[in-house]
């Protein structure tokens, strides 16, 4: 990677993905090996922690569309940008805070949305 925007749209891109290997494939380019992803339901680690968290989440939204809604702001290390997600023909927002290196990968990525009130939170994991 050679900038943030660049990174945001990889992890963006990982999470379109279906199928654990090519989430294990895309998230590598854009994830750090010990990163830390966490939201108000759950956390994982790492290239496969976030790869199998974001195969399981495939299954309760099989036609999801994640997109970059606002373009990520950054300083030192840390940024923030805005997402999207549509599904089922609704829409879905979030924010995300993230943690950098050098190399433009993400070591820590906090995630801030709020699920809809028939999704399965209890699966999660």
């Amino acid at each position: 990677m050679s900038s943030v925007e660049k990174m945001i749209d990889q992890y963006i891109l990982a999470w379109n993905q279906t199928g654990l290997e090519s989430y294990s494939l895309e998230f590598e380019k854009c994830w750090g090996s010990n990163a830390l992803y966490s939201d108000q339901y759950s956390e994982h680690t790492g290239v496969q922690g976030i790869a199998d968290f974001a195969d399981q989440s495939l299954k309760f939204a099989p036609d999801r569309k994640f997109s970059v809604l606002e373009i990520p702001e950054c300083h030192h290390t840390y940024g923030r940008y805005a997402w999207k997600v549509e599904t089922g023909g609704k829409t879905n927002v979030g924010y995300d805070y993230f943690e950098f290196n050098a190399e433009f990968k993400i070591t820590k990525l906090i995630s801030f949305f709020t699920l809809p009130d028939d999704y399965p939170i209890e699966k999660l994991g």
